[in-house]
């Protein structure tokens, strides 16, 4: 159930916590699911009053004793590590590890539109050995992972070739300009017969569409997922501990499907969740305030 409260403004409570004001968050499918207690068998919810939202940008209001990075005062940026109180409110409690200065040119809506997503396709771009001259294949390119992963994979990662999928129209007007070198339209073409044999290095499968990639690969490369049923490995790299039954029910859904298409290529599959790391962000804002990314807001 989704509703509008007053609830006491979050403190900060830790040496290493800071507080901030919230001037710009961001809605990501994560949010719909986790409404749905789509990740409740994994994550539960044990608040009475769990508030929405992972991604925020706004203005340090203050800090913990032993916080030295960052001053009130400071304009910021997080995607956040928890589910308690969360980014849809005033005020919002952020961990250090998390944080990242928001580069000066841009907007604090603009900066919000960016951690889970950038997060998200820089980490997985890196899972999949994206480096100089490397060909990747990022279907769902005018969508928020696909547009900033199309733009990381070309302006830091220095990919030599990018592939994507989307609409005629605005999608397509969308990855043209995050600097995708072909397009496929999904509405008229299949991308695995048009890709087959194409011998990309890695394919970042963002639409549960792993197990139609193997074709795609050359012997080594990799296919990265981040929807679809997470795996149990993936599950505990995030920092979390399934269950006995959680473990079973992963074990029986497992997506055996890619892990046979990616092998069958003399190549490999792997799920991950993004980490909420400042560090990371920190980077992506770099190249944001020398404006070789841009976030892309929906309007």
């Amino acid at each position: 159930k989704l509703s509008v409260k007053t609830i006491p403004k979050p403190f900060v409570s830790e040496p290493g916590e800071v507080l901030i004001k919230v001037h710009a968050c961001a809605i990501n499918p994560i949010d719909k699911i986790r409404l749905s207690g789509g990740l409740s068998a994994t994550i539960p919810e044990p608040y009475d009053t769990s508030v929405l939202g992972y991604d925020v940008s706004g203005v340090v209001e203050e800090v913990g004793e032993k916080v030295k990075d960052f001053a009130v005062g400071d304009e910021v940026f997080a995607r956040l590590n928890g589910m308690k109180l969360g980014t849809l409110a005033e005020y919002v409690v952020c961990e250090v590890p998390e944080l990242a200065r928001k580069p000066k040119n841009i907007s604090h809506s603009q900066a919000a539109a960016i951690p889970l997503v950038g997060l998200t396709a820089l980490q997985a771009l890196r899972k999949g050995g994206v480096k100089e001259g490397s060909k990747v294949f990022i279907p769902g390119g005018a969508g928020g992972v696909g547009s900033i992963a199309i733009q990381i994979a070309k302006k830091m990662l220095k990919a030599e070739y990018v592939c994507t999928t989307a609409s005629p129209g605005a999608g397509t007007d969308i990855c043209t300009k995050a600097g995708a070198d072909r397009i496929i339209d999904y509405r008229s073409q299949d991308f695995v017969k048009e890709l087959e044999g194409a011998n990309f290095d890695m394919a970042f499968d963002t639409m549960n569409q792993a197990a139609e990639m193997g074709g795609l690969l050359k012997s080594g490369g990799k296919i990265v997922s981040i929807s679809g049923t997470p795996t149990t490995e993936a599950v505990v790299s995030a920092g979390l501990s399934p269950s006995l039954f959680v473990r079973a029910f992963l074990f029986l859904v497992r997506n055996r499907a890619a892990e046979k298409a990616a092998k069958q290529a003399g190549g490999s599959w792997d799920y991950i969740f993004v980490s909420p790391i400042g560090a990371d962000l920190a980077e992506i804002a770099s190249f944001l305030q020398k404006g070789e990314l841009e976030a892309v807001i929906d309007t």
